[in-house]
Order: C-alpha cells, then sequence, then structure tokens
C-alpha cells in the first residue's frame, strides 16, 4: 500500500533545486550559507572602506606635494612661510636682544639660587669644586701600541728581575733610541 500523500503548502513552493540543497546538506544549510554570505559581504565593505581611506591619503599626500612644491620654487611664498615659521607668531620665534639679555639674567639667577641651595646643604657648588684631570704617568706614551718603555717601567716596578725577559723583546733600534734621547 502506499502511503497517503501529504499536500504541504511550504514545500509546493520550494523549487527541486532547493529541495535537494536541503537533502544533500541539510536543514542548517541556509543557516550557514547566510552566515558565509555575510562574512563575505562585510569583509567586502571593510576593503571598500580601507580603499576610501587610502584614497583620501593619497590625496592629503599629493596636496601636501604640490604645496610643497609651490613654496618651494617660487621664492615669494617661501620668504613668506620662513618669516611666519621664525616670526612672532610662529613655533620658533627668533628672540631678540632684550629677550635673550632677560633670559641669559634669570637663568643666571636660578643657578646663584641653586648654588646657595646647595652650600646651605653642605655641598660645594660644581662652579667652587676643582676641575678632575687624569695625570699623566712618567715615561708613559698616549698611544699603548707603541708604548714599549712604559711597559719596562711597569715591569720594572713590578718584578725587576724579569725586566731583561721584556728588553730581549724590544727591536733592535728601540735601546739606541732611548740612549741618544737620554743624552741630549
Amino acid at each position: 500500500m502506499q502511503a497517503p500523500q501529504v499536500n504541504d503548502g511550504y514545500l509546493s513552493q520550494i523549487s527541486d533545486e532547493s529541495l535537494e540543497v536541503l537533502e544533500h546538506f541539510g536543514a542548517e544549510a541556509p543557516s550557514l550559507l547566510n552566515t558565509y554570505a555575510c562574512a563575505v559581504e562585510d569583509a567586502l565593505i571593510e576593503q571598500v572602506q580601507r580603499g576610501q581611506s587610502q584614497s583620501l591619503m593619497l590625496e592629503a599626500a599629493g596636496e601636501e606635494r604640490s604645496a610643497m612644491n609651490l613654496m618651494l620654487t617660487d621664492p615669494d611664498v617661501l620668504a613668506d612661510y620662513v618669516n611666519d615659521f621664525y616670526g612672532p607668531e610662529g613655533p620658533y620665534p627668533t628672540e631678540t636682544p632684550q629677550e635673550a639679555y632677560d633670559r641669559e639674567q634669570y637663568e643666571a639667577y636660578e643657578q646663584f639660587e641653586a648654588e646657595i641651595e646647595a652650600q646651605e646643604m653642605g655641598q660645594v657648588p660644581a662652579s667652587f669644586q676643582r676641575p678632575q684631570m687624569d695625570m699623566p704617568v712618567p715615561g708613559r706614551q698616549q698611544n699603548p701600541a707603541n708604548d714599549f718603555w712604559g711597559g719596562f717601567s711597569e715591569m720594572m716596578d713590578q718584578n725587576p728581575e724579569n725586566a731583561w725577559q721584556y728588553l730581549s723583546q724590544a727591536q733592535p733600534g728601540m735601546l739606541s733610541t732611548k740612549m741618544l734621547v737620554q743624552d741630549t
């Protein structure tokens, strides 16, 4: 006996291809397909926005390039820019002699105040301290590679019994040169 055929209004409106997809991929196929389509659409929107943003940046760079080209090729525009840049309203105004004098006076006063405060705390101000210098060692040259006699002097101070070994390493003319220097 044949099963009675059910006449469903919803299923009768679906195409055979759609029914085949539902049978093959299951009932969740439309939801998965919709999620995928939304992800593709979002990626496309993001790429379009990124392209528009880069296009705006490229236009701005082109405008900046043309403005710089105009400024560097037109002496009047360049002079106006430099005057505005270093003028009283610009980011780097130049000091007048009076302003420089006032600034130097203020800095000197601040330094004096700091020195007085250091003295009150028992410290010696930097301007009153003795300079620290490296004292040269007698018999030492500035270049340690050419300092045979400085090394010999050090050897004599530490191990005088081994000084002959150090002298035996000397180049042939070293001893005669040292004697000539001492004689004169």
